[in-house]
């Protein structure tokens, strides 16, 4: 990957001093984790879905690439829950407490008894009662193939810490993703039935669950859903002392995953510019 075809590495390249903690932690010459998140690894986040969501320029899709783009975004939903449920089996002997963590996020996607539904059955509902539209069974594209293969490989890694590092990376990004998806089955809607935001009301419900912080099944005081998964993984890092995370691994499974999504969004991208 470089500057010309990876967001993580343009951001890299702009930004020496992130460059520096990066190259420090791999070769173990940079230890403070708590920096590492907060001051390296979260901005370029925020940094790279900024870009993402420019390039998506959801307001100005048309009905096809709206569509392709709801379709391939509804595939990782389809295996999240049991990605998350492989990976808490293989950490729970080294890390007891990162695999309690992973297990509450599986059954919040997966659906708990007496509680939300699974967040697939919800996503997937809503699309059909609100706009007509059948995901269940899409065959993904190439890049959706190799990003839910990225996953598959990770989940099953002998390195805890590696997991770590990189689930923190598939959650770190879960508000964005959200949004994005947001107005873009916002626009599809404007463009088939002349309805978006609220007038779509099972898609308005699910992603009121996901971003907003008093939603009822927000189980973390003053965070939302995705807040809290984000938090809960980012603990892991940032305590990697108390955790026994090593730090070097963790960020390799960062890198992994996060150049994977990125990738991922650029690739879609791509396809849409082709669908006019």
């Amino acid at each position: 990957m470089t500057p010309d075809n990876s967001l993580i590495q343009a951001y890299l390249k702009a930004n020496p001093e992130t460059q520096s903690a990066i190259n420090g932690t791999l070769l173990g010459r940079f230890t403070s984790s708590k920096a590492l998140v907060t001051a390296h690894l979260a901005p370029l986040v925020d940094w790279a879905y900024e870009r993402i969501a420019e390039k998506v320029g959801a307001a100005d899709l048309n009905e096809r690439q709206a569509r392709m783009y709801i379709e391939e975004l509804s595939v990782f939903a389809r295996y999240n829950a049991q990605f998350l449920k492989a990976a808490a089996t293989a950490v729970e002997g080294y890390c007891p407490e990162l695999a309690h963590e992973l297990r509450r996020n599986h059954l919040e996607e997966g659906g708990e008894r007496g509680k939300v539904p699974a967040h697939y059955v919800l996503y997937t509902n809503a699309l059909l009662s609100d706009l007509g539209l059948l995901v269940n069974g899409h065959v993904p594209a190439p890049e959706t193939e190799t990003l839910v293969n990225l996953h598959q490989w990770m989940v099953g890694s002998h390195m805890p810490s590696h997991i770590a590092g990189a689930y923190y990376a598939t959650e770190a990004v879960a508000i964005a993703e959200t949004q994005i998806l947001r107005d873009i089955t916002n626009r599809y809607g404007e463009l088939t039935i002349g309805r978006s935001g609220s007038e779509l009301k099972a898609l308005h419900h699910y992603y009121d669950l996901h971003l907003d912080e008093s939603h009822e099944a927000a189980q973390v005081g003053g965070m939302s859903v995705e807040a809290a998964h984000i938090e809960g993984l980012a603990r892991f890092i940032k305590q990697s002392e108390l955790f026994h995370i090593n730090l070097p691994q963790a960020l390799d499974g960062w890198l992994t995953i996060s150049e994977g999504m990125t990738h991922w969004w650029a690739q879609l991208a791509h396809r849409a510019s082709e669908m006019y």
